[in-house]
């Protein structure tokens, strides 16, 4: 039966940017000190073999000068001395007949891995003797022939030595590369937790924040100063934007609140019903006007930082039960009712939830109103409070039918509503204002469908 191949993912180990920075700046020396040793080994091998070749060629043309002048006995007699004064194996002489028989030497025969033809061989070291020889050997006049052997053992160990000595360099290259990397990253990472620090202060509306700059004029430096013109444009723009915006809501305000007033003063003197109901339904239009121009105000002065904060501890129990309590005659009249299963009381992390009172009770006003105004009547809103690991979370669950997933990013935006809400009472800003006020107390939001519709908020502990 055929067996079906089964694919394995090896996830590996997510890298540092540090680590990565040292080990590239140590893999580079590592690899600069392995070429210079490769080429310092290859030279210094090869200038050896060179002068050990130099040497036997020597004697060897010495011996062969001997035997062109006294023959083949004056050159046996002088191997045979050389043999005897030799005290070790360091040098071979063997002079043989043109069958290989030895004649003279301090070997007994030929080496059976050295080839019977002219020239240099080298031989290893093996398990029968620790010795390594370079040999030359050498016709004489046809009849005769002529080995040669230096003991090269030492060239050998010198070779050796010289390999551990650049095995320690490249250790140490590696190690030395990596503290520098370490070192040097240090620095760079400093100077980058400055620029996304400020980055993040910038994102909590902070406008005014800028990048440090140093004064050694690095590329670092120049991003810098090109991110904070950046910055300074933005600034510009964006305060003409908020001047303009504010501006046309004060401008619109006052008159809507003129207008507000005279609707209120002609109520008493309409006397036809059906007039004084069109001038209670231009007073509630004017109303949502305020109201709207008033959250976009306030949308607007969270994002850029114009808006200034109390933080404080805050007792979440208790801010939302009086959030609560607003909206219970509204539940009431839809015979919908509120939960509150509040599991943070006593506890102490509710207490270390650090917060603008007035801006975080407003945040949850908003989704009670929405629970309320989209949840169906004679239904259930749960409010839970509950300690997480990092703070306090705060679900809001009501039976509707929620928001589609594909739109549940757009309802962040201003004045977008979801098409089946178009029809009732809204502006679209709710959402907005509790997302702005999120993100300056560094919360989370997640909308979720769950058996109706479920918020999700989490406030980060002290």
């Amino acid at each position: 039966m055929a067996r079906g191949i089964v694919s394995v993912k090896i996830k590996l180990p997510r890298l540092s940017l540090s680590l990565k920075f040292a080990l590239s700046i140590g893999g580079v020396f590592f690899l600069i000190n392995f070429i210079f040793e490769g080429i310092v080994s290859e030279t210094s091998e090869h200038f050896m073999e060179k002068e050990i070749d130099s040497r036997l060629q020597t004697k060897i043309n010495d011996l062969n000068e001997v035997y062109d002048l006294g023959g083949i006995t004056l050159l046996q007699t002088l191997i045979d001395r050389r043999a005897r004064q030799e005290l070790s194996a360091s040098k071979i002489y063997l002079l043989t007949d043109k069958t290989y028989r030895k004649l003279s030497g301090n070997i007994p025969a030929w080496p059976e891995k050295v080839p019977k033809t002219a020239g240099f061989t080298e031989l290893e070291d093996d398990h029968t003797t620790p010795l390594e020889y370079r040999f030359l050997s050498r016709p004489l006049g046809g009849q005769y022939h002529l080995l040669l052997g230096l003991d090269t053992t030492k060239e050998e160990e010198l070779e050796d030595q010289v390999f551990i000595v650049f095995l320690g360099a490249l250790l140490l290259s590696l190690c030395g590369g990596t503290i520098a990397g370490v070192i040097l990253h240090r620095g760079l990472k400093k100077r980058l937790s400055l620029i996304s620090a400020t980055c993040s202060e910038i994102m909590l509306g902070r406008f005014s924040k800028r990048i440090p700059v140093s004064r050694t004029s690095d590329e670092i430096d120049v991003m810098g100063h090109t991110l904070n013109s950046m910055l300074d444009r933005i600034e510009t723009l964006m305060d003409g934007i908020r001047h303009v915006t504010d501006n046309i809501a004060h401008d619109l305000r006052t008159p809507l609140t003129r207008l507000h007033g005279r609707l209120e003063r002609l109520v008493p003197l309409t006397e036809n019903d059906e007039n004084r109901k069109l001038v209670e339904a231009a007073i509630a239009e004017v109303d949502q006007l305020l109201v709207t121009f008033s959250a976009l105000l306030s949308i607007t002065r969270l994002e850029t930082g114009e808006l200034e904060t109390n933080f404080a501890p805050m007792p979440l129990g208790s801010l939302i039960e009086d959030a609560i309590e607003i909206y219970e005659p509204l539940a009431e009249d839809k015979g919908q009712n509120i939960i509150l299963k509040d599991t943070l009381s006593g506890q102490s992390v509710a207490g270390q939830i650090l917060g603008d009172r007035d801006l975080i009770t407003q945040c949850f006003t908003n989704l009670i109103d929405n629970a309320v105004k989209y949840g169906p009547a004679n239904s259930t809103i749960t409010i839970t409070l509950s300690a997480v690991e990092t703070g306090a979370e705060i679900v809001i669950h009501d039976a509707g039918s929620g928001i589609p997933e594909n739109e549940q990013s757009n309802v962040l935006e201003r004045f977008y509503r979801v098409e089946s809400s178009r029809n009732l009472p809204g502006n679209g800003l709710g959402l907005s204002l509790v997302a702005a006020v999120l993100r300056i107390h560094n919360g989370q939001l997640k909308l979720e469908n769950h058996n109706g519709f479920q918020v999700t908020i989490i406030l980060p502990s002290q």
